[in-house]
């Protein structure tokens, strides 16, 4: 989804109140459909102190999300770079095996996973590529002090990829629930609601439009920005890119033959 379309709802949104209140003035009774102003004003100020918390911790959450996905990412690259350290110590067919294994399973995480994530969901291709990384790493026998030890750094830097893997891959879903969102929806209704309703036929237009202009604007920004952070894989400007794997590829996919396409689908 291009970027310029959540500015575009942001839009929408601020003109469709700004013509509602303007509309509700031209129909307001002198001197307005509230009788204690004051009253009314304070109403408004519990409502959006209720609304403006609920947002601040939602949002808080859905950043905590999006921090977690690209950590994760961050995580897995690293330890896919360090895993290609490894294998170069497991000389031999073994190790070549497990060079091309960690550079089609890099490949897979680019052009297969990351899209599939920006639908919620996770890539098969990737997953059968870490079952052959674990079938071709039992067949090794490590040789000498230096193997032994790389075999022992293996175990460590896999847990580390399973669990960069597993962090950005739990992200892929909405973390924010279809409740919350009600909820901030009908918070944000009732505040523009009310703004419109509080519309005085004595003031000018411009004096009347300013307010829920600058309000509207505020919410409609908000809620697109939790939007934002709860989708980190959409195709958003902003959003989690695999760049830190595309990364870490220019370093492994070093002429090691590897037994995959471009897009990691095995050959």
């Amino acid at each position: 989804m291009p970027s310029w379309i959540l500015g575009l709802v942001v839009v929408i949104v601020v003109v469709l109140a700004v013509t509602v209140k303007l509309a509700a003035r031209t129909r307001a009774p002198d001197p307005g459909w509230f009788i204690d102003s004051t009253r009314a004003a304070g109403a408004l100020t519990v409502i959006g102190t209720m609304f403006a918390v609920l947002l601040a911790f939602t949002i808080f959450f859905a950043l905590q999300s999006y921090q977690s996905a690209r950590d994760g990412a961050s995580v897995e690259a690293v330890a896919l770079t360090e895993l290609h350290n490894v294998a170069e110590v497991l000389e031999g067919r073994e190790g070549e095996r497990l060079h091309g294994d960690l550079i089609c399973y890099g490949r897979a995480v680019v052009a297969d996973e990351w899209p599939a994530m920006a639908r919620g969901e996770t890539s098969p291709t990737v997953a059968r590529w870490v079952d052959t990384m674990v079938e071709d790493f039992a067949a090794t026998s490590p040789v000498g002090a230096s193997q032994e030890a790389a075999y022992g750094q293996w175990f460590d830097q896999q847990a580390e990829r399973r669990d960069g893997r597993r962090a950005r891959a739990a992200e892929a879903a909405p973390s924010v629930p279809v409740p919350l969102w009600i909820v901030l929806g009908i918070g944000a209704s009732a505040i523009l609601t009310y703004m419109c309703v509080q519309a005085d036929r004595r003031e000018s237009a411009v004096v009347q439009a300013i307010p829920i202009a600058f309000v509207s604007a505020l919410v409609a920004s908000a809620l697109v920005v939790v939007a934002f952070l709860d989708h980190p894989y959409a195709d958003w400007s902003g959003s989690i890119q695999p760049d830190e794997m595309r990364v870490t590829l220019q370093l492994i996919d070093d002429g090691h033959p590897a037994p995959c396409d471009e897009s990691g689908i095995p050959t």
